[in-house]
């Protein structure tokens, strides 16, 4: 099987004669994009929001603090789609570098209500970005499930967490059948890899079993393991991954 070259060797090639001429528009669309993903659950917005990845996936940005954090993250873009800036689907807001990519699609669906006492409403976001260098799309897709329906405390949450795992699933599906490759991260609130028609889990390298917090790719993208970085004042770790497409 051909290996994609990146544009700089596939430039070498050509001005060496190794290569049939080829039109700027071919040369584009044989160059590999790789792209950093990351996600990082900010505990309320405590977290210090450091530039983690080219594209990245916050939860629980649900304080004035938090979002004000996230404004101040220079060089980036972000996907807040409620039309307040607490509303809870905010809370799973979207990053991107904006010096890289531009959004050409966006979107948000609801898994379930929220219970006072419980949990908030919960969200799938996503967004497509296209590379501006190579012109080639990525969807990135980012979601917090309902916490505790799996530690043995609240076996009643199980059926929203089901719930919010079958939307997920569909989303990702769609985007797929849009011929896109795609990114999955999130806070799963279960430690266990789940199957997903189309996705790889990336484990994360030096660590034992399966964190709360997953990162997966659509199968062929992934360079993998995912790294886990620092809390950086948070209660959960970030972690990161790079892809290629």
């Amino acid at each position: 099987m051909f290996k994609l070259v990146s544009s700089a060797v596939l430039s070498l090639l050509l001005s060496l004669g190794l290569l049939p001429s080829t039109s700027s528009e071919e040369a584009t669309a044989l160059a590999v994009t790789t792209t950093t993903v990351a996600t990082h659950n900010t505990h309320y917005g405590e977290a210090n929001f450091r530039p983690l990845a080219d594209v990245i996936g916050w939860q629980e940005v649900s304080t004035a603090e938090g979002h004000n954090k996230l404004d101040a993250l220079e060089y980036y873009n972000h996907f807040r789609p409620g039309e307040n800036r607490l509303d809870a689907r905010n809370s799973i807001a979207i990053s991107w570098r904006k010096n890289k990519y531009e959004k050409t699609g966006d979107g948000s669906r609801l898994t379930h209500g929220g219970e006072a006492g419980v949990t908030p409403a919960r969200f799938v976001n996503w967004v497509v970005l296209k590379n501006i260098e190579t012109g080639a799309k990525l969807a990135f897709i980012n979601t917090h499930y309902i916490s505790g329906a799996w530690n043995g405390e609240h076996p009643e949450r199980q059926e929203r967490w089901r719930t919010h795992n079958a939307v997920v699933r569909e989303v990702v599906a769609d985007l797929l059948g849009r011929g896109l490759p795609v990114v999955l991260v999130g806070d799963f609130n279960r430690a266990l890899s789940q199957d997903i028609p189309g996705m790889n889990h990336l484990r994360t390298a030096g660590v034992d079993g399966v964190p709360i917090d997953q990162i997966y790719v659509s199968v062929g993208i992934g360079t993998g393991p995912a790294e886990r970085l620092e809390k950086y004042g948070s209660d959960h770790f970030a972690y990161t991954a790079t892809v290629e497409y």
